[in-house]
């Protein structure tokens, strides 16, 4: 899935009104959020009806390897590209293809599902991008919390009304609905005249910059440290995926609208907690905390799911899964945004992205492999012990990583484009790098500055103060 690492006082600005571009993107988001769970139960319904026991894992797989391959090009497109004209253009080809997908015979399914991947491999981090030049860096957990409530709403809403709309109308009708949903989608950035005009606008592309995000990624103690957690945890729990809607539909026996009405309690528990992130991220500073709260309460919650007979067991079970995964979602996505600047922001999603899809690319394969010799339930039990055991193998890093991000701040703020010169781009002028981290000390009269960098917002250019950070009072 999501502190500013600095303090946040105790004021009212988590009273005042969010912008109302930050509210236009949340809404738009979250309408095209509820097209695509109504289409995803569409798909998964009829996949598990036409392509067999793996062609649940086959559409999710279809999902999850364009985010992996396109990595490195889609975030350099995304910092390379002004925002409006890329997200119109994209998300208009996702609604073609959800127009496609409706009528299109089972043998297809796969490729268009590819293809629809591909767009979310360009839009999903150029939103995420666009989002921190919308507010202050102290409105940036509300802002997160505003857009994963639009998107708990649409958990709420969207497996019931999927599971009603296949059980009346079949799987075409909320295909259809998916796509209106994107056509909603690309008007926002054109009637809210939004667009972030990247740095790099007029720089030609280049394979080595590409990777600028993974370098970021390798080299920033907190990012790495919570990338790694975040990959064991989706290896562990991503094989569920696949078989929660046998186990739903065989050990619950429940039908589309069963399954619906378990979307919405786990798209309630999603709303409680995002409702509540800009007062949680005031009580509790550094995110890492909270998000590895999160994780363990995430454990807890699909375990003891694992373990449910009765569907209104199971029903207040995902209440509890669907708080927790907002916690995680809201905090990791603040970590990743304080400790990335907007130059290199698109690639650094883009890496992290795939990374992640690389993760669930071999969960679902295992998990579809898995469900052709064993029965639903010991999978999502044993998932769920797997995802403890990567907690616990992980948690001592993130924790270390974001306790040393703030007593030590000179040495961990966020890292430019231009910071993140390797081996292989050598320093000219025998000026100073660390040795450990590859990275300019601060203290060298040489080493880029990245005080403050101007980002576009609607028209204008507004400072985005990357200061450095202080540890909290004690």
């Amino acid at each position: 899935m999501k502190d500013i690492l600095r303090n946040m006082p105790f004021t009212s600005s988590a009273t005042t009104t969010l912008p109302r571009t930050v509210r236009a993107v949340a809404l738009g988001r979250g309408i095209s959020f509820l097209g695509d769970e109504v289409a995803l139960l569409a798909m998964a319904f009829r996949a598990k009806a036409e392509l067999g026991h793996f062609g649940v894992a086959a559409i999710l797989i279809a999902g999850a390897v364009p985010l992996l391959v396109l990595v490195p090009f889609a975030g350099l497109l995304v910092d390379r590209i002004a925002t409006r004209p890329l997200l119109v253009a994209v998300t208009l080809a996702q609604a073609g293809l959800c127009v496609a997908l409706a009528w299109a015979p089972a043998g297809l399914l796969v490729p268009l599902i590819a293809l629809l991947a591909c767009g979310t491999a360009v839009s999903s981090p150029a939103w995420q991008a666009l989002l921190p030049t919308l507010v202050d860096p102290t409105d940036l957990p509300r802002a997160l919390g505003a857009m994963q409530s639009f998107a708990a709403c649409a958990g709420l809403a969207g497996p019931f009304l999927g599971g009603f709309l296949v059980a009346t109308y079949g799987f075409h009708v909320p295909l259809l609905i998916d796509a209106a949903s994107f056509a909603a989608l690309a008007a926002v950035p054109l009637v809210m005249r939004l667009n972030r005009v990247p740095e790099g606008t007029a720089r030609s592309f280049s394979f080595h910059e590409a990777f600028a995000g993974v370098r970021l990624v390798v080299q920033h103690p907190v990012i790495r440290s919570l990338l790694a957690h975040l990959t064991l945890f989706v290896l562990a729990l991503g094989v569920i995926n696949v078989v929660e809607i046998y186990f739903i539909t065989t050990a619950l026996h429940a039908g589309p609208r069963g399954y619906g009405l378990l979307g919405v309690c786990f798209g309630g528990g999603m709303l409680v907690t995002s409702s509540l992130a800009g007062r949680l991220s005031r009580r509790f500073p550094r995110p890492e905390r909270p998000f590895v709260v999160g994780c363990a309460a995430l454990c807890v919650g699909i375990g003891a799911f694992g373990l449910t007979s009765q569907l209104w067991e199971a029903a207040v079970l995902l209440v509890f899964v669907g708080a927790a995964n907002a916690i995680i979602n809201v905090n990791a996505m603040v970590m990743i945004t304080t400790h990335s600047t907007d130059e290199i922001r698109g690639r650094v999603f883009s890496a992290i992205q795939g990374t992640i899809s690389a993760a669930q690319i071999l969960a679902l394969a295992t998990g579809g492999l898995l469900l052709l010799a064993v029965q639903p339930r010991p999978i999502i039990v044993v998932g769920a012990l797997a995802s403890a055991l990567a907690l616990s193998a992980t948690v001592g890093p993130v924790l270390r990583a974001g306790r040393t991000a703030e007593r030590s701040p000179s040495e961990d703020e966020p890292i430019g484009a231009a910071e993140l010169d390797v081996s292989w781009s050598a320093p000219a002028g025998g000026r100073r790098r660390d040795a450990h981290r590859g990275l300019w000390r601060n203290g060298d009269p040489g080493a880029p500055r990245h005080d403050r960098v101007p980002l576009a917002r609607l028209g204008g250019i507004v400072p985005f103060p990357l200061e450095r950070r202080r540890p909290r009072d004690r």
